[in-house]
């Protein structure tokens, strides 16, 4: 029996070279300092990265 193959909606690879990509053209003449700032900059408004260093910040008030 041959197996159906249904066509993706969504390509998690494609989006992740997709953003690859976009973060290569903004940085790609930085220097080390500017594209440190430019990464600071974009985890500020991420919200996982947000609550990762919420976890760590109530972590560390237990020891």
């Amino acid at each position: 029996m041959k197996a159906i193959r249904k066509e993706k909606e969504f390509d998690c690879v494609k989006m992740k070279n997709d953003i690859q990509a976009k973060i290569y053209a903004e940085t790609k003449d930085m220097d080390f300092k500017n594209r440190r700032a430019y990464i600071d900059k974009h985890l500020q408004s991420d919200a996982f990265w947000q609550r990762i260093n919420g976890l760590k910040r109530a972590n560390s008030l237990l020891y």
